[in-house]
Protein backbone atom coordinates (compact mmCIF):
# COMPACT_ATOMS: atom_id res chain seq x y z
CA UNK A 1 0.00 0.00 0.00
CA UNK A 2 1.59 3.66 -0.91
CA UNK A 3 0.72 7.11 0.38
CA UNK A 4 -0.03 8.13 -2.69
CA UNK A 5 -3.59 6.27 -2.44
CA UNK A 6 -4.72 8.66 0.86
CA UNK A 7 -3.21 11.89 -1.78
CA UNK A 8 -4.51 10.72 -5.23
CA UNK A 9 -8.24 11.54 -4.53
CA UNK A 10 -7.64 15.25 -3.90
CA UNK A 11 -5.64 15.10 -7.16
CA UNK A 12 -8.41 13.76 -9.57
CA UNK A 13 -10.58 15.84 -7.90
CA UNK A 14 -8.48 19.15 -9.23
CA UNK A 15 -8.09 17.90 -12.27
CA UNK A 16 -9.89 17.80 -15.56
CA UNK A 17 -11.28 14.26 -15.18
CA UNK A 18 -14.08 16.01 -13.14
CA UNK A 19 -15.75 18.17 -16.18
CA UNK A 20 -18.68 16.11 -15.52
CA UNK A 21 -20.16 15.57 -12.23
CA UNK A 22 -20.03 11.66 -10.65
CA UNK A 23 -19.06 9.15 -8.34
CA UNK A 24 -15.29 8.48 -8.04
CA UNK A 25 -13.95 5.95 -5.24
CA UNK A 26 -11.06 3.79 -4.28
CA UNK A 27 -8.27 5.75 -6.13
CA UNK A 28 -4.29 4.59 -6.29
CA UNK A 29 -1.96 6.29 -7.97
CA UNK A 30 1.90 5.26 -9.10
CA UNK A 31 3.93 7.78 -10.91
CA UNK A 32 1.58 9.39 -13.50
CA UNK A 33 -1.05 7.18 -13.49
CA UNK A 34 -4.17 7.18 -11.69
CA UNK A 35 -6.72 3.92 -11.44
CA UNK A 36 -9.72 4.47 -9.93
CA UNK A 37 -13.51 3.27 -9.48
CA UNK A 38 -16.76 5.13 -11.34
CA UNK A 39 -19.96 3.82 -12.89
CA UNK A 40 -19.04 0.63 -11.45
CA UNK A 41 -15.71 0.24 -13.23
CA UNK A 42 -12.40 0.05 -13.01
CA UNK A 43 -10.56 3.62 -15.03
CA UNK A 44 -7.35 4.71 -15.95
CA UNK A 45 -6.40 9.17 -15.47
CA UNK A 46 -3.08 9.64 -17.13
CA UNK A 47 -1.65 12.68 -15.03
CA UNK A 48 -0.07 14.66 -18.04
CA UNK A 49 -2.46 13.69 -20.67
CA UNK A 50 -5.50 14.63 -18.59
CA UNK A 51 -6.90 12.10 -20.19
CA UNK A 52 -8.92 8.93 -18.87
CA UNK A 53 -10.10 5.67 -20.21
CA UNK A 54 -12.16 2.90 -18.63
CA UNK A 55 -10.44 0.02 -18.09
CA UNK A 56 -13.23 -3.01 -17.28
CA UNK A 57 -17.18 -3.32 -18.74
CA UNK A 58 -18.06 -6.36 -16.74
CA UNK A 59 -21.44 -5.92 -14.95
CA UNK A 60 -19.60 -6.27 -11.62
CA UNK A 61 -18.47 -3.47 -9.93
CA UNK A 62 -14.81 -2.99 -9.03
CA UNK A 63 -13.16 -1.21 -6.57
CA UNK A 64 -10.31 -1.07 -3.99
CA UNK A 65 -7.78 -0.78 -6.93
CA UNK A 66 -4.29 -1.03 -5.59
CA UNK A 67 -1.29 -0.73 -8.84
CA UNK A 68 1.75 -3.27 -8.03
CA UNK A 69 5.24 -1.23 -7.66
CA UNK A 70 6.49 -2.05 -10.95
CA UNK A 71 3.27 0.17 -12.36
CA UNK A 72 2.25 -3.10 -14.78
CA UNK A 73 -0.33 -4.48 -12.69
CA UNK A 74 -3.82 -3.46 -11.17
CA UNK A 75 -5.35 -5.40 -8.25
CA UNK A 76 -9.13 -4.90 -7.30
CA UNK A 77 -12.10 -6.87 -5.80
CA UNK A 78 -14.81 -7.84 -7.94
CA UNK A 79 -17.54 -10.51 -7.58
CA UNK A 80 -17.52 -11.83 -10.59
CA UNK A 81 -18.44 -15.06 -9.47
CA UNK A 82 -20.90 -14.46 -6.51
CA UNK A 83 -18.84 -13.08 -3.61
CA UNK A 84 -16.09 -10.46 -3.79
CA UNK A 85 -12.45 -11.81 -4.54
CA UNK A 86 -9.17 -10.33 -5.20
CA UNK A 87 -8.15 -10.10 -9.39
CA UNK A 88 -5.36 -8.65 -11.05
CA UNK A 89 -5.21 -7.39 -14.06
CA UNK A 90 -2.47 -5.67 -16.41
CA UNK A 91 -2.87 -1.63 -16.11
CA UNK A 92 -3.68 -1.24 -19.77
CA UNK A 93 -6.80 -3.47 -19.61
CA UNK A 94 -6.93 -7.27 -20.56
CA UNK A 95 -8.31 -10.40 -18.77
CA UNK A 96 -8.59 -9.90 -14.82
CA UNK A 97 -6.83 -13.40 -13.27
CA UNK A 98 -8.45 -14.40 -9.71
CA UNK A 99 -6.13 -14.46 -7.52
CA UNK A 100 -7.79 -15.31 -4.07
CA UNK A 101 -10.70 -17.85 -3.25
CA UNK A 102 -12.23 -16.93 0.18
CA UNK A 103 -15.49 -16.93 -0.50
CA UNK A 104 -16.39 -14.17 1.88
CA UNK A 105 -15.76 -10.45 2.15
CA UNK A 106 -12.19 -9.40 0.73
CA UNK A 107 -10.09 -6.24 0.69
CA UNK A 108 -7.43 -5.72 -1.34
CA UNK A 109 -4.50 -3.74 1.32
CA UNK A 110 -1.60 -3.55 -0.96
CA UNK A 111 1.43 -5.05 -2.70
CA UNK A 112 5.11 -6.29 -1.07
CA UNK A 113 8.32 -5.23 -2.37
CA UNK A 114 8.51 -8.25 -3.39
CA UNK A 115 5.36 -8.26 -5.67
CA UNK A 116 3.10 -10.47 -3.45
CA UNK A 117 -0.16 -9.07 -2.74
CA UNK A 118 -1.66 -8.84 0.68
CA UNK A 119 -5.14 -8.09 1.23
CA UNK A 120 -8.02 -8.41 4.23
CA UNK A 121 -10.76 -11.25 4.62
CA UNK A 122 -13.50 -12.46 6.89
CA UNK A 123 -13.11 -16.10 6.00
CA UNK A 124 -11.38 -17.35 9.37
CA UNK A 125 -13.61 -19.68 11.20
CA UNK A 126 -14.74 -17.43 14.54
CA UNK A 127 -17.33 -14.37 14.79
CA UNK A 128 -18.91 -12.28 11.85
CA UNK A 129 -16.62 -9.85 10.84
CA UNK A 130 -13.56 -11.89 12.14
CA UNK A 131 -10.54 -10.14 9.72
CA UNK A 132 -6.87 -11.29 8.73
CA UNK A 133 -4.26 -10.54 6.82
CA UNK A 134 -3.38 -12.90 3.82
CA UNK A 135 -0.53 -12.40 1.24
CA UNK A 136 -1.06 -14.59 -1.86
CA UNK A 137 1.45 -14.63 -5.24
CA UNK A 138 -0.43 -13.72 -8.21
CA UNK A 139 1.68 -15.88 -10.61
CA UNK A 140 1.68 -19.46 -8.21
CA UNK A 141 -1.60 -17.79 -6.07
CA UNK A 142 0.15 -20.02 -3.06
CA UNK A 143 -1.23 -17.64 -0.10
CA UNK A 144 -0.63 -17.24 3.53
CA UNK A 145 -2.08 -16.07 6.80
CA UNK A 146 0.33 -13.24 8.23
CA UNK A 147 0.23 -14.60 11.82
CA UNK A 148 -1.37 -11.70 13.60
CA UNK A 149 -5.05 -11.95 14.93
CA UNK A 150 -7.83 -9.21 13.71
CA UNK A 151 -5.90 -7.68 11.26
CA UNK A 152 -8.51 -5.57 9.72
CA UNK A 153 -6.46 -3.49 7.84
CA UNK A 154 -2.53 -3.75 7.72
CA UNK A 155 1.30 -3.30 5.09
CA UNK A 156 4.17 -4.70 4.89
CA UNK A 157 7.59 -2.93 5.00
CA UNK A 158 9.75 -2.49 2.11
CA UNK A 159 11.85 -5.36 3.70
CA UNK A 160 9.30 -7.49 4.67
CA UNK A 161 10.46 -7.51 7.90
CA UNK A 162 7.55 -5.74 9.67
CA UNK A 163 3.39 -5.43 9.48
CA UNK A 164 1.88 -2.60 10.51
CA UNK A 165 -1.59 -3.52 10.90
CA UNK A 166 -5.33 -2.14 12.38
CA UNK A 167 -7.35 -3.73 15.07
CA UNK A 168 -10.95 -2.82 15.62
CA UNK A 169 -12.30 0.70 14.20
CA UNK A 170 -16.04 1.39 13.25
CA UNK A 171 -14.41 0.15 9.75
CA UNK A 172 -15.30 -2.99 10.91
CA UNK A 173 -19.08 -2.44 11.02
CA UNK A 174 -19.60 -0.06 8.42
CA UNK A 175 -20.55 2.13 11.26
CA UNK A 176 -20.75 5.53 10.51
CA UNK A 177 -20.91 7.41 13.84
CA UNK A 178 -17.64 10.44 14.26
CA UNK A 179 -15.55 11.04 16.93
CA UNK A 180 -16.33 7.74 18.51
CA UNK A 181 -14.17 6.62 22.13
CA UNK A 182 -15.57 3.33 23.16
CA UNK A 183 -13.62 0.68 23.55
CA UNK A 184 -13.98 -0.77 19.88
CA UNK A 185 -11.75 2.22 19.00
CA UNK A 186 -9.31 1.37 15.84
CA UNK A 187 -5.92 0.56 17.20
CA UNK A 188 -2.24 0.16 15.04
CA UNK A 189 0.06 -2.48 16.29
CA UNK A 190 3.22 -3.73 15.32
CA UNK A 191 4.57 -6.92 14.67
CA UNK A 192 8.14 -8.30 13.76
CA UNK A 193 7.20 -11.46 10.91
CA UNK A 194 10.16 -13.22 11.15
CA UNK A 195 11.31 -12.56 15.27
CA UNK A 196 8.74 -14.78 17.25
CA UNK A 197 7.66 -11.34 19.49
CA UNK A 198 4.29 -10.54 20.62
CA UNK A 199 2.81 -7.12 18.90
CA UNK A 200 3.36 -3.87 19.88
CA UNK A 201 1.11 -1.13 20.00
CA UNK A 202 2.29 1.60 18.44
CA UNK A 203 -1.24 4.30 19.30
CA UNK A 204 -2.00 3.80 23.03
CA UNK A 205 -1.35 7.10 24.12
CA UNK A 206 -3.17 8.49 20.78
CA UNK A 207 -6.28 10.30 21.23
CA UNK A 208 -8.12 8.68 18.43
CA UNK A 209 -9.57 5.89 16.03
CA UNK A 210 -7.40 4.78 13.45
CA UNK A 211 -7.04 3.38 10.37
CA UNK A 212 -5.43 2.46 6.94
CA UNK A 213 -1.97 2.73 7.85
CA UNK A 214 0.34 2.44 5.47
CA UNK A 215 4.78 2.40 5.83
CA UNK A 216 6.18 5.08 3.65
CA UNK A 217 10.12 5.46 3.67
CA UNK A 218 10.63 5.83 7.35
CA UNK A 219 7.29 7.12 8.47
CA UNK A 220 3.89 5.33 9.41
CA UNK A 221 0.81 7.67 7.87
CA UNK A 222 -2.56 6.70 8.64
CA UNK A 223 -6.49 8.30 9.28
CA UNK A 224 -7.11 9.08 12.38
CA UNK A 225 -10.28 11.54 13.68
CA UNK A 226 -8.27 12.43 16.78
CA UNK A 227 -9.00 16.29 15.66
CA UNK A 228 -12.51 15.57 15.23
CA UNK A 229 -12.90 14.66 11.66
CA UNK A 230 -10.59 12.05 9.42
CA UNK A 231 -7.26 13.63 8.24
CA UNK A 232 -3.76 12.51 7.73
CA UNK A 233 -1.01 11.15 10.30
CA UNK A 234 2.26 10.06 10.38
CA UNK A 235 4.49 8.92 13.10
CA UNK A 236 8.35 7.59 12.90
CA UNK A 237 8.77 3.75 12.30
CA UNK A 238 10.76 3.50 16.04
Amino acid sequence: MKLGKLLSLSLLVSSSVFAQKGYYRSPDIHKDTVVFTAEGDLWLYDIKEKQSKRLTTNPAEESYADISPDGKTVAFVANYEGANEAYVMPIDGGVAKRVSFENSNVRVQGWTAKGELIFATTSRIGPTNNWSLKIVNPRTLNSRYVEVADAVEGDIDSKANNVYFTQFGLQVSGDNAKVYRGGAMGEIWQFKMDGGEEAVLLTGDHDGSVRQPIVSGKKLYFISDASGNDNVWSMSLD
